[in-house]
């Protein structure tokens, strides 16, 4: 078993890079991470001031079969115009074939190689930028209700997918990955005042979000990307949903609407101003950040 790398573009199209008759990604590299800091000497030692990781170039040697002729170039002129229709996502699937992530990327270079006589292969140097960190393929999913069922159970879906029963008091919520992300929240299937959330580890709390107003549907996007609330009432949509954020519930220490899901366990819950009779669900997705896979 060997791991697997393919490319999507804004058309939805799949071009596979591990197929070895068409074409091959060889010995890739910048899968890993680097990181950026700044430093002061304090004495005779060195203090880290700040620190960051940055996006690194990948680069691979891609084959293309040329056929028995070696005259067939339309492999490398399908992946040329494959690479117009940007943005562009590099995905990638561990050897265990259990693990799938994707970036985003920039195409930055392919320099048009030799063809190998040994091989009847044409080799062609890429590089692609990395615009993003590794995202995990599917959701962490959870999602949770104020009915008396009993204690929430775990489904095995294609998702990591919790179903939390009661606990929208105190539900715990685990990031696995090695960095902060944002997430999505929507609140459906009955009317809610007034809903609030907060986020909290070892007992602090770091995020908290309310929407005044009443309302049949809420979501609020904190991915850095496509930040957004979106809010309905009655089948409509509400018009500049924004300006229905509570701001006095900061505290002066904890983000207020676009918060990033902390790395570990977080504590999650949930309020609303008819809490002793909401009976929607409240659910929370977002996908898993890696600066190395």
């Amino acid at each position: 078993m060997y791991r697997k790398f393919w490319l999507t573009n804004s058309l939805n199209n799949r071009y596979d890079l591990t197929v070895k008759d068409k074409a091959f990604m060889y010995t890739p590299t910048g899968l890993g991470f680097k990181k950026a800091y700044n430093s002061m000497m304090v004495g005779n030692s060195e203090l880290i001031t700040t620190q960051s990781y940055m996006m690194t170039d990948i680069e691979a040697e891609l084959l293309f079969n040329l056929g028995s002729n070696g005259a067939d170039y339309q492999g490398y002129q399908d992946f040329i115009q494959f690479c117009k229709y940007r943005p562009l996502v590099l995905h990638y699937l561990t050897p265990n074939n259990l693990d799938a992530y994707h970036c985003d990327v920039l195409f930055v270079s392919a320099e048009k190689g030799e063809i190998s006589f040994e091989d009847s292969m044409l080799h062609i140097p890429v590089v692609f930028h990395r615009l993003t960190e590794w995202l995990k393929d599917s959701d962490s999913y959870y999602s949770m209700n104020n009915d008396l069922i009993g204690d929430g159970k775990y489904y095995d879906y294609e998702y990591d997918y919790f179903y939390a029963g009661t606990n929208l008091s105190g539900q715990p919520i685990y990031n696995n990955g090695t960095d902060a992300v944002g997430f999505v929240l929507t609140i459906e299937g009955d009317t809610v005042q007034n809903p609030q959330f907060t986020l909290s580890q070892g007992g602090e709390v770091y995020g908290i979000c309310k929407i005044t107003g009443t309302y049949d549907y809420v979501m609020i996007d904190s991915v850095e990307r496509t930040e957004s609330i979106y809010l309905e009432y009655n089948g409509s949509a509400v018009t500049n949903p924004e300006q229905y954020q509570d701001f006095t519930v900061a505290n002066g220490q904890s983000y207020l609407t676009w918060i990033k899901l902390r790395v570990g366990e977080s504590v999650f819950a949930f309020t609303c101003g008819n809490i002793d009779t909401f009976a929607g669900i409240v659910t929370l997705s977002f996908k898993e950040s890696y600066v190395s896979v």
